[in-house]
């Protein structure tokens, strides 16, 4: 008996093609990787670098406060040590110098030889190297400190060169909170803020740096 084929479908074929991908979206698709990963490298590398330098500034910042001074004088070599403001007790103050102040006016030269005069020798003015002056004074006690040293035997020095200059010096020992010592070269007492600064001004001619103290009774 045949077989009748009339009224049987026949199935399609299946497409045994695949749809291909453009080379283009490949060639995209690598482009945008390779710069990605760029960039993941680039940011890695910036953050090391950011380390780096915050580490290496670090001990800069600590060596800068190591090295300041606290308040406390310190030896600088074989220098003698010594030190201003660190050793005022609280019963001095430091006298500022008045603007007002001027210098002494210079002596005029003689404009011819009857003018001039014969020569005298010059006489030292002992009202500015301590002790009891001639001025009236404003009733108020003043010093000046040349020189505070931690070692007893520089204060001592500078307190022998001042006697040879004709002042009148002696130490004073002061004892900080922080149980050391310093020893004061103090010349005085002087009773007005005028004769005061012409000490200092004398002294200053000659090199040696003071302070002027008002000392609180």
């Amino acid at each position: 008996m045949a077989k009748n084929t009339r009224g049987a479908s026949r199935s399609p074929r299946k497409n045994s093609k695949k749809r291909q991908v453009p080379g283009w979206v490949w060639l995209f698709t690598g482009v945008v990787a390779g710069l990605f990963l760029a960039f993941l490298v680039h940011l890695a590398q910036v953050q090391k670098e950011a380390g780096t330098a915050t580490l290496v500034k670090a001990p800069e910042q600590s060596g800068q406060g190591k090295g300041k001074n606290d308040g406390k004088p310190k030896a600088s070599g074989d220098e003698p040590t010594f030190d201003f403001y660190a050793v005022l007790p609280k019963m001095e103050v430091i006298v500022p110098k008045s603007k007002d102040e001027k210098p002494a006016p210079a002596k005029k030269p003689a404009t011819s030889d009857r003018d001039a005069k014969p020569a005298t020798a010059a006489k030292p003015d002992t009202s500015t190297n301590g002790g009891t002056t001639a001025d009236a004074g404003d009733g108020k006690i003043y010093m000046l400190q040349a020189g505070s040293f931690r070692n007893a035997s520089d204060a001592d020095r500078r307190r022998a060169e001042l006697i040879l200059k004709g002042y009148e010096v002696r130490l004073q020992p002061v004892k900080l909170e922080n149980g050391d010592t310093w020893h004061r070269v103090m010349i005085g007492p002087y009773n007005s803020v005028n004769t005061l600064h012409k000490a200092q001004d004398q002294l200053a001619s000659n090199g040696v740096e003071t302070l002027p103290i008002q000392v609180k009774k």
